[in-house]
Formats: structure tokens, C-alpha cells, sequence
């Protein structure tokens, strides 16, 4: 039985169309979802970059940006909840964490004892060039729990779906 979802999310243009798929998956099987987020760390190069103008504590000392990002998050689908469109009562938590994508969409299922992953099939960075992207591709190699891999919409349905969006 399916108790738990992780919804893996870039936050990309596109996200809410895969969250969509989630929502209505853990509302018909009345399954919890947590949102999972990750913020790729600084390259070394861009932290030399950035030390050669700000001070070290200056470089958010306490997780402000994630913080940030989250609460975000929560006000996005607080509002969305407040549209009173279905599902999002199931959204149980909101996690944003610094790290490699797969590594922490994997390490955030295991903690949660998670019984499935959701997440596009792939991000828009990589839209017309894999079938799958290397998040993706690498979660589903590594994965203890079934995926399901939503698959993202195609360029010439952009315009349709962004239209659904605004409304």
C-alpha cells in the first residue's frame, strides 16, 4: 500500500503538470505527499567567485536562501489552495535541501520511508534532447521505491498547457 509520496520538484515552468499527476495519484489512494526541492551547492569556481566579494559569513550562514525558496513554496501552494483546486490538502510537508538532485530526492525517500517517488520525466534545460533526463535517469537506477515518471509535455504543447496554468 502506498501511504507516502515523494514528489520531486525543480520548480521549473513545468513542475505543476507533474505535481498535478501526484495530487490526483494521492488523492484517489488517499496517500500523503511531501515535496522535495534540492539547491545545487556552488560550484568551486563560483565560490571563489563569489568569497572574492562577499565576506564567508555573509554567504548565508543560517540556510536563509532555503528557507526562503520553501517558504516560497508553501505561499505558492497556499494559494493554489486557496483557488480551491483538489488534491492539495494531501501536500503533507515541503522539503528544501542544498545538494546533488538525485542524491537528495533519494536520501529524502529513505528518510521518510517513502513507498513511491513522483517526478517529471525530465527538466526543461533538457526538453527535444533525452528521453530522460540525468536526474531522472539516475533516480530511477538507484531508487529502493517504484517511480513514477511523469512524462513532461512536448514544445508544440507549451502554449496550451501555460495557458492552463495562468488561469
Amino acid at each position: 500500500m502506498i501511504r507516502k509520496i515523494v514528489f520531486a520538484t525543480d520548480l521549473g515552468p513545468f513542475a505543476g503538470h507533474a505535481l498535478e499527476h501526484a495530487l490526483d495519484l494521492a488523492a484517489n489512494i488517499k496517500s500523503k505527499v511531501t515535496v522535495v526541492h534540492a539547491v545545487e551547492p556552488l560550484s568551486s569556481y563560483a565560490q571563489a567567485m563569489v568569497s572574492a566579494y562577499a565576506e564567508l559569513e555573509a554567504l548565508d550562514p543560517h540556510g536563509s536562501v532555503l528557507k526562503s525558496i520553501k517558504h516560497q513554496i508553501l505561499t505558492s501552494l497556499a494559494s493554489e489552495r486557496s483557488d480551491l483546486k483538489p488534491g492539495y490538502d494531501w501536500i503533507e510537508d515541503v522539503v528544501v535541501e542544498q545538494g546533488k538532485p538525485a542524491e537528495v530526492i533519494l536520501s529524502q525517500a529513505q528518510r521518510l520511508n517513502a513507498d513511491l517517488i513522483v517526478m517529471g520525466s525530465h527538466g526543461p534545460e533538457s526538453m527535444g534532447k533525452n528521453v530522460i533526463g540525468s536526474v531522472t535517469s539516475r533516480v530511477l537506477q538507484l531508487s529502493k521505491v517504484p517511480v513514477f515518471m511523469v512524462p513532461m509535455i512536448s514544445p508544440s504543447n507549451w502554449c496550451r498547457v501555460a495557458s492552463e496554468v495562468v488561469r
